[in-house]
């Protein structure tokens, strides 16, 4: 009989199953439609088995037609029944829940599902046998047929248009499904004879187990936690059919710089064996160092937290403590991608618990909108400089000013660097928006207006992000040869902080530009390590005392003699110093009195946009061009 097929597709799929329900599994909706699809698949083979032996018994042995014809009836419909749960299967998860058009799609495939099998329970079948030629015809098999090849090209388009929204993997997994399937019904459509339908449908599965579903992929080899990779596709199942979920998160801090492998194998492994003993809810080892556990209501999960932070605390023999990360409700956050976003920036903290609110996630929409505010100002060119000028006290003239960045919103308010920089340096963006700023500079300087008027150097600050890398010097040589621009009207501003962060490449940046010409000060002196050893191997020209450091001078007697002699040690290394944040007559006074260089606040000019500063220089530098 021409069974051998079957009979192998019948063994695949019986592997297939008892792997797949021996393995540990997340309670996903794809895994849930993938084991009614392997149920479809499995009682299919084995009524076309079933079908072939009882037709060729009613043709040679004269056995019950009606008992052949059900059996043989049985088999179409489930034939029907597995390419309907192969619809459904892809469509659940690339299908919109909420929109009105998905649902009464999801309706009209199943109304058309019902009818089809009612049509091939009542209309007639027939069949044949002639030596290993064994097949069903009729009516009832034609609407098989077709029902199938529906349900098939179905699911092919819907992939097809859904193939940007889904990975590459899945997308091929199931064109080569659903792809074999069509060919081999196509094929034994046009020969009945060539029984491959149940084969191509076996081999469909075995394509979809190995590429999508295999338990394993979501394993952790070292805990036999679940994997981020399982826990980012457990948290979007749950959002997209609005499961509520509560989230208990741990992460291990060594308390030694030296943490040697078996003393992280060791906290690695007492963490997850503590996990797995809270209960049966699914653990995920997230990182090397970091664990969380899911649960469906916030109560068993603020018990199962206590729990467990009962075990670690009675830990004495690893240096090791943790921290923990509690979300109450999944729906605080709108979805996976904010859910992900919170959980990446708060698992940082150093506070040992932290229970996730209202306002931590404000704080996280608000750090959002900026990148997208800073993304959008530079996509559409909304970046704008400003510059804010410094008094020469010796020359009694403005020859010097600040570029101060300023984002402009599209209503024309202007967005202040205090509100966006600290995202832009967390996020990276730091990056284009200082080429952005230095270029606007070049620009500013390459019309030679400010020039005329006396300016003679713009400070343009440096983050430690810009210096982060072996050449920055590039993308300011750059821009200073394309405009033509005299490396000594540019003065770096470096802070402290970012001076400290990696201040070997710092040096080599520094001196490979001051070959070029480019001058340097340090920015914010007073905030960062404020020690002499520190800035006297820096090569600056200028020391530019903090806003608060100078605010403290006015309202702290005690830091008067410490800034006047730090003036005084300075002068005498013939460094220039800069007051910063000079907004009265009385405190200019002073400054000057103490013998400070330059004269930087409000006392003489907010920063101000190009042209106001353009004015500014006619109207306060004009005796000395005249």
């Amino acid at each position: 009989m021409n069974i051998e097929l079957q009979c192998c597709a019948l063994f695949i799929i019986f592997t297939i199953f008892v792997m797949f329900m021996r393995e540990k599994k997340l309670d996903l909706m794809n895994r849930k439609l993938f084991q009614r699809a392997i149920y479809a698949c499995f009682a299919c083979l084995t009524f076309d088995i079933l079908s072939v032996i009882l037709i060729n018994m009613s043709v040679h042995t004269g056995f019950d037609g009606r008992i052949t014809s059900i059996v043989c009836k049985f088999y179409i419909m489930l034939l029907v029944l597995q390419g309907y749960f192969g619809y459904v299967y892809a469509s659940t998860s690339l299908l919109p829940i909420d929109k009105t058009w998905a649902k009464a799609a999801r309706i009209t495939y199943h109304i058309i599902f019902i009818i089809g099998e009612i049509l091939m329970l009542v209309l007639p079948i027939g069949y044949t046998a002639e030596g290993r030629i064994v097949y069903s015809f009729g009516p009832s098999t034609s609407v098989a047929y077709v029902l199938s090849a529906i349900y098939i090209i179905s699911t092919i388009i819907t992939t097809l248009v859904y193939r940007k929204q889904i990975p590459g993997r899945r997308f091929t997994a199931m064109m080569l499904w659903q792809g074999i399937w069509l060919i081999a019904a196509a094929i034994q459509f046009i020969e009945p004879e060539l029984l491959l339908v149940g084969f191509a449908s076996s081999f469909g599965m075995v394509i979809l187990y190995i590429q999508l579903e295999n338990p394993s992929e979501y394993i952790d080899g070292t805990t036999g936690l679940f994997t981020t990779h399982a826990l980012s596709a457990y948290v979007h199942d749950k959002y997209k059919f609005g499961k509520r979920f509560s989230m208990f998160t741990a992460k291990i801090h060594y308390m030694t710089s030296f943490v040697d492998y078996n003393m992280e194998q060791a906290a690695v492994m007492r963490t997850a064996k503590a996990l797995v003993s809270l209960g049966p809810e699914p653990a995920f080892r997230i990182d090397d160092d970091t664990f969380c556990v899911l649960y469906d209501n916030k109560e068993r999960m603020f018990e199962r937290a206590a729990n467990i932070k009962t075990q670690k605390d009675g830990v004495k023999d690893l240096p090791a403590k943790g921290t923990y990360l509690l979300i109450p409700d999944s729906k605080l956050m709108s979805g996976p991608d904010e859910f992900f976003r919170f959980l990446h920036t708060y698992l940082e903290r150093d506070q040992e618990i932290l229970i996730a609110d209202e306002e931590m996630l404000q704080t996280l929409r608000d750090h959002s909108r900026t990148k997208e505010l800073i993304d959008e100002a530079l996509r559409e060119d909304r970046v704008e400089v400003f510059y804010q000028p410094f008094y020469n006290v010796r020359w009694a003239r403005f020859n010097v000013a600040e570029a101060l960045v300023r984002i402009r919103k599209t209503n024309g308010e202007i967005v202040m660097p205090g509100e966006f920089i600290p995202v832009a340096e967390e996020t990276g963006q730091i990056l284009p928006l200082g080429v952005r700023v230095f270029e606007k500079v070049c620009q500013f300087l390459a019309r030679g207006e400010a020039e005329k008027y006396g300016l003679e150097q713009i400070e343009v600050n440096v983050s430690a992000a810009q210096f982060d890398n072996d050449n920055p010097a590039d993308f300011i040589m750059d821009h200073l040869e394309q405009y033509k621009i005299d490396p000594g009207l540019i003065n770096l501003e470096i802070t402290e902080t970012a001076a400290g962060e990696n201040r070997d490449i710092m040096l080599k940046n520094m001196e490979s530009l001051m070959k070029k010409g480019v001058t340097f000060s340090l920015d914010d002196f007073g905030t960062g390590r404020s020690n002499i050893d520190y800035f006297v191997n820096m090569p600056v020209n200028n020391i530019k005392f903090d806003y608060t450091f100078t605010k403290g001078f006015f309202d702290n007697d005690k830091i008067k003699p410490v800034l006047s002699g730090m003036v005084d040690i300075l002068h005498k290394m013939n460094m220039n110093v800069v007051a910063e944040g000079i907004e009265t007559e009385d405190q200019m006074l002073e400054m000057t009195d103490m013998g400070v260089e330059y004269i930087q606040g409000f006392y003489y000019s907010k920063p101000v946009p190009e042209e106001e500063f353009i004015e500014f220089l006619k109207k306060t530098n004009t005796s000395d061009h005249s």
